[in-house]
């Protein structure tokens, strides 16, 4: 029946092809395609309702086309060649789209990025040398393979006769993205090429629209990567082929390094063919990664060897993650100049996300819609975030039973919801060790086979009854938790657990003996796959959980790239958002809503480089000088034990605070730097009507400088480090700018919230946080990172520059949070604002006299094309090191046991 709905929903959306939207239309044509005879008896009223509501919300989705910073030598060639173009590989894909459900807008949007993206890589039937190399900026499993799949078929037509994709570091993903590339672009079953079968039963994809019988030639299958050996028996050369010629790698060097002997010993001919090598998660094609055959360098040589072969080359990176190492080169200023590299000098394009992707601030962020993540804290004594490779654990925690229990809860209801042939997935990322993963696969499969038989034996039980086992109450206590707010009823649900549970198997994902292919397809598996996947570093990048409900993450990082990328839980779930449910720790869901806010900013900073004409060459510098990459650069030179000088800009920036020390003499010592400020400056009469605090304009610099001095800085927090604070502070001194805002923060009082006075002077209310113990030594953490809001950046402005900085942002950026950026690009003066935090833990007051933190809010805009002033940060690195280690571990050895 499931299916039966789903095909009446392509073939109307296929029909009105999203012109047409009016409910009343979508419901006719939704009878009359039900009244056709296969579906005849089939389709209910209710059905008929549910179809179009869901084609309504289809038909409702929207993408932006993103924005582009273009190198200097760009010279578009699509519009002028288009009509002489046969867009045959891209029709078959674009037709494939609507069946893939995507919305019809998004496929307009769609084939307007990928054009622009071919224009922006080299015609290619222009004779001579020539070299391309782009970028671009997707969000974690938004469509990154779509995209580049459009790319690709655009690209065949146009003429480039040799496409290579490196499918990042994993075999499981490798065939994953082999496959998609068959179904979008090949059109034939790869891993049945050879198969004594009939070409129509290898048919896949776009193959079923394909009349001509046009299949470009893939020399990897979604079983089998590239292979030396038998290209070689296979006596192969690109030249005898008509049609495209396709390889899918896994990026590495020992795979690099056949494909590159073999094109070198058998294809003597390569410099006329144009070569488009698309780089998936090019930020691992940099110079931080690990293993011998994972070595940056190696693979950056590889890759770079690779496009020298040929006369004719575009090269493409695709990449999630803004601060990819690509843009970070420390050691050598003129990198991204080198003619050589991998940087992208001629474009960056910044991909806009559909309307219903589920990103990190619709789940992180606290406007965010979505309120799906589950705090964990019952893992330590089982399996602590820092463990061994024998340090197995003895029992699975409380916390991981209720998500299997959630997981099945979840099939159930998606059942009900007519969704029982989709697939269901669940992700377990407890440990980057194999063997302690194949021990929680048996775990989970045991604990699974326990609520498996005790539904079996008690479903269809009355309620009464039924609830005298203990793991249907189990079940039923986590559904009124969970789920008591959706349309069913318990007496539903229960009656449905059989069907939700049978079809569930536990399986790992990663490069052991013991771990199974994450397969979705349809020939596989026609009713869907049900799945709880335990891995590592498998589960971390590029790959695609098909209908993931429920992710359970205890890993720990504090790279902004390595975190993102194990979010396997951002994409798309349509009908089943709010159902999906995100079990992680305290500090990583406080880490991922700082990093969706830094990201956020990052591409603002993007979209209006891309108004002001600033070059790839500027993004570049733009993001190594932004004081968030400073704890990227840590990380890559933390081995070498030696300090890290970093140059960065401060110019329309805000630095806060994010972790304080704890100690009781620390506390003291802050509290009397803030009392000293406020004494020093009590002449002047603070602004007692601006909420929510007390205001004070035109501070001395002095007065400012003597707090920093004062102000005992916890090392984590790295850009509230004194010296280049101060620096700063003197350099706008010498401009000019020798005064100051102070706004002490007091919001509203509310009860139970502690009340201080500060030298009997002001009375201020103290802010409540939650925090947690920093991992850093004897220091908290603010929740998500942040002490203040945007709002409070607004003080000392006028009121008619924050009614227009405010205007203008709602304008270019309609539904999106104000961002504090607005307010500093109409400063003229800094803004330091001074917080007393009631900082809580489990309920409980931490500090009863309050903890004082601050932060900067500097004027300016942050993307101008070269700062006018950098300041330096000296990295201290033997005390990241020692401080860090086990999280360095899990970023620069992740999954060594692999």
């Amino acid at each position: 029946m499931s299916n039966d709905l789903e095909r009446i929903e392509d073939a109307v959306a296929t029909l009105l092809g999203g012109g047409v939207t009016e409910r009343k239309v979508i419901i006719t044509m939704v009878n009359t395609i039900a009244a056709l005879p296969q579906y005849a008896g089939k389709i209910k009223e209710d059905d008929i309702l549910k179809i179009a509501k869901k084609l309504e919300t289809r038909f409702d989705i929207s993408m932006g086309i993103g924005s582009i910073l273009e190198g200097e030598n760009y010279s578009e060639w699509l519009a002028t060649n288009r009509g002489d173009i046969d867009w045959y590989y891209w029709k078959r894909y674009k037709r494939l789209l609507p069946d893939k459900k995507f919305a019809p807008n998004v496929i307009s949007q769609l084939d307007i990025v990928t054009d622009k993206i071919i224009d922006h890589l080299e015609n290619p039937k222009k004779q001579g040398q020539w070299k391309r190399k782009g970028l671009v900026v997707g969000h974690v499993q938004s469509g990154k393979t779509a995209n580049y799949t459009g790319v690709i078929c655009k690209a065949a037509d146009s003429g480039y006769k040799v496409i290579i994709v490196l499918a990042g570091l994993l075999k499981t993903l490798r065939n994953q993205t082999q496959e998609r590339i068959d179904e979008g672009f090949v059109g034939l079953d790869s891993a049945r090429q050879l198969d004594a079968t009939g070409q129509k039963e290898k048919l896949v994809g776009v193959g079923k629209f394909d009349s001509a019988m046009r299949a470009p030639v893939s020399l990897t299958t979604s079983t089998q990567d590239f292979n030396k050996k038998i290209a070689t028996q296979l006596g192969t050369r690109i030249g005898h082929f008509n049609e495209p010629v396709i390889l899918v790698l896994k990026k590495n060097v020992s795979t690099l390094k056949n494909l590159i002997e073999w094109l070198r010993n058998n294809n003597s001919d390569l410099h006329g063919f144009p070569m488009l090598l698309i780089d998936d998660e090019a930020d691992h094609a940099s110079v931080n990664t690990r293993k011998a055959d994972e070595d940056p360098t190696a693979t950056n040589s590889r890759i770079r060897e690779l496009l020298s072969l040929f006369e004719q080359s575009s090269y493409l990176g695709y990449t999630a993650t803004p601060f990819a190492n690509i843009f970070i080169a420390p050691d050598s200023e003129d990198e991204m100049l080198n003619d050589e590299d991998l940087f992208p000098r001629d474009f960056i394009i910044s991909l806009d996300a559909p309307s219903n992707y589920v990103g990190a601030k619709r789940i992180f962020e606290e406007d965010g819609d979505l309120k799906i993540v589950r705090e964990v804290n019952d893992y330590e004594d089982i399996l602590p975030l820092k463990h061994k490779i024998n340090e197995f654990p003895e029992i699975l925690p409380a916390s991981l039973k209720e998500a299997i229990r959630v997981f099945i809860l979840v099939k159930a209801a998606r059942n009900l919801r007519k969704q029982q042939n989709s697939h269901n997935s669940m992700l377990v990322n407890i440990s980057r060790f194999t063997a302690i993963q194949s021990y929680v696969k048996l775990l989970i499969h045991d604990y699974l086979t326990e609520l498996r038989d005790a539904i079996t034996n008690h479903y269809a039980l009355p309620q009464i009854d039924a609830l005298k086992n203990t793991s249907l109450l189990s079940l039923k206590t986590t559904w009124d938790k969970e789920f008591s707010e959706t349309e069913f009823s318990w007496n539903s649900i229960q009656k449905e657990l059989k069907n939700a549970v049978s079809p569930i198997s536990v399986i790992e994902i990663n490069t052991s003996k013991n771990s199974t292919p994450l397969d979705y397809s349809r020939r596989d598996y026609p009713n869907g796959r049900n799945v709880i996947a335990v891995g590592g570093l498998s589960l971390s990048r590029g790959l695609t959980f098909e209908g993931l409900t429920v992710s359970y993450f205890l890993r720990s990082s504090i790279m902004y790239d390595t975190l993102m990328q194990m979010g396997r839980w951002f994409g798309y779930r349509t009908d089943f958002e709010k159902l999906c449910r995100i079990y992680m720790t305290e500090e990583a869901c406080s880490w991922y809503a700082h990093i969706s806010s830094v990201t956020e900013e990052l591409r603002e900073e993007f979209s209006r480089m891309e108004k002001a004409k600033m070059t790839p060459k500027d993004f570049g510098l733009c993001v190594r000088s932004h004081p968030e990459t400073l704890i990227v650069t840590a990380s890559n030179k933390m081995r070498s034990g030696r300090s890290v000088i970093r140059q960065i800009s401060l110019e329309g920036r805000l630095v806060e605070t994010s972790v304080l020390l704890k100690s009781r003499d620390v506390i003291i010592n802050n509290r009397k730097a803030l009392e000293q400020l406020i004494e020093k400056i009590s002449g002047t009469v603070p602004e007692t009507n601006f909420q929510p605090g007390f205001l004070y304009k035109n501070i001395p610099v002095s007065n400012i400088k003597d707090f920093l001095e004062s102000f005992i800085n916890h090392p984590g927090s790295q850009v509230t480090e004194r010296r280049p604070l101060i620096d700063y502070a003197k350099w706008l001194e010498s401009k000019g700018i020798d005064k100051w805002d102070v706004f002490l923060i007091s919001p509203s009082p509310k009860k139970g919230t502690l009340e201080v006075d500060i030298k009997d002077r002001l009375h201020v209310v103290a802010q409540l946080r939650t925090v947690s113990d920093s991992r850093l030594g004897n220091g908290i953490e603010l929740n998500k990172r942040r002490i203040g809001s945007a709002s409070h950046e607004k003080a000392g402005l006028e009121e008619e520059k924050i009614e227009s900085a405010e205007m203008e942002f709602r304008k270019n950026n309609p539904g999106k949070s104000l961002s504090g950026s607005i307010y500093r690009e109409k400063r003229t003066k800094p803004l330091l604002m001074l917080h007393v935090l009631d900082c809580r833990k489990d309920g409980d007051i931490l500090f009863p006299e309050g903890v004082i933190a601050y932060g900067i809010s500097f004027p300016g805009e942050a993307v101008s094309r070269r700062a006018k002033k950098l300041v330096e940060y000296v990295v201290n690195t033997v005390w990241w090191s020692n401080n860090y280690a086990d999280l360095l571990d899990e970023d620069e050895a992740d999954d060594i046991d692999e």
